[in-house]
């Protein structure tokens, strides 16, 4: 059984007590591997295949947070002190950035590049899915190459709220639902357009394996928006995605959120998203009581403590034992650390870890 057909098994819980660890839901700070390199980590290794992740790959469409701007706008540096700088940034945004460990931080929006209709209506000239640069230019090649994977391959799905706030900002959004709610419905409107359209040819010229929605739309407590607000904006949206991709034979669609998701997980299974990562337990997430309430209607990814790391190994085999062990019987789980490893973690701590998760496989 390669990879591939491993993964699909255990998403369709068709699979009981194997282990997959994604690569690319398995990720750490800069820092991280920096300090690792010191306490032992060897330095001319590839980590995914040292620690022994399972290969995974996403599409190089263009689909992505960082890269669907097209053409991105120019970097600008506009004032700089010792720790900070103030830059406009590749989406348009006026930004406050630490100088260093960025990656670690939140940069401080102090403008947005959309405020209005006008603006709304230059922005989105930047979001066209016609761009030849949407593709790689070497995506005939990719095309054959993925053809013959035989690990899962997967697309970007896109988002109806995470690019939306960091396009007009969460206060912003919230005036307009009120002011004006017929821009956030063009913007959702527009954001469909967009990723159907590409979509459409990415599942012509490649079978994928699974599709992925980013949203980062909650914090510690609960969502950033009413569950009522998600119904009517992004809902419609969100099953034509779904829909199609399932026309296509795409049937296991994620979804990622950092935060306190348990208000928005009913919403995501109705509209067809059948997975969610990371399940921050800080955030109140808990990956057994999820499995209890949504069953093997929920592919369940992440949901180990990254805190625990920094602990004995008594409490490392615990977190491993009480989770991984009961929900790899039942399939449908990924364990992965519930963010990226932050830099606190020490090398031998991780080893330990990686060592107790893998024993879990029966």
């Amino acid at each position: 059984m390669n990879g591939k057909q491993k993964f699909l098994k255990i998403a369709r819980f068709e699979l009981s007590g194997a282990i997959f660890l994604p690569s690319c839901w398995n990720w750490f700070w800069e820092r991280t591997i920096e300090r690792w390199k010191k306490e032992g980590l060897p330095g001319d290794v590839h980590i995914e295949e040292y620690f022994g992740l399972d290969r995974m790959e996403y599409l190089p469409v263009r689909l992505n947070r960082k890269d669907v701007i097209i053409p991105p706008f120019e970097r600008v540096l506009l004032s700089e002190d010792q720790t900070h700088q103030v830059i406009i940034d590749f989406d348009g945004a006026k930004k406050k950035i630490f100088k260093e460990n960025r990656q670690e931080s939140m940069d401080q929006w102090l403008e947005y590049p959309v405020k209005d209709r006008k603006t709304w209506n230059e922005y989105k000239k930047r979001l066209d899915p016609s761009s030849p640069l949407r593709f790689p230019c070497w995506w005939e090649q990719e095309k054959e190459r993925f053809k013959n994977a035989t690990y899962p391959v997967g697309v970007s799905a896109g988002s109806f709220f995470g690019w939306i706030r960091t396009w007009i900002g969460i206060e912003n959004m919230s005036y307009l639902i009120v002011d004006d709610p017929g821009l956030i419905e063009d913007m959702e409107e527009h954001l469909e357009y967009l990723f159907l359209s590409v979509l459409e040819r990415v599942l012509k010229d490649v079978k994928v394996d699974f599709a992925h929605f980013w949203e980062d739309m909650a914090y510690k407590t609960g969502p950033l928006v009413s569950p009522s607000f998600v119904k009517k904006f992004m809902v419609p949206h969100y099953k034509k995605i779904t829909e199609f991709l399932r026309s296509k034979g795409v049937d296991i669609i994620t979804l990622d959120s950092d935060g306190n998701i348990w208000e928005l997980i009913p919403i995501w299974l109705e509209c067809g998203i059948n997975g969610v990562l990371p399940n921050e337990v800080a955030a109140g997430m808990d990956v057994v009581e999820m499995r209890k309430k949504f069953g093997k209607n929920l592919i369940i990814c992440g949901g180990i403590d990254k805190r625990v790391l920094l602990k004995s190994k008594k409490d490392i085999e615990e977190e491993v034992k009480r989770k991984v062990g009961t929900l790899l019987e039942d399939g449908g789980y990924f364990p992965v650390i519930d963010h990226a490893v932050p830099p606190d973690v020490p090398f031998k701590n991780f080893m330990y870890y990686l060592e107790i998760l893998k024993k879990s496989a029966t």
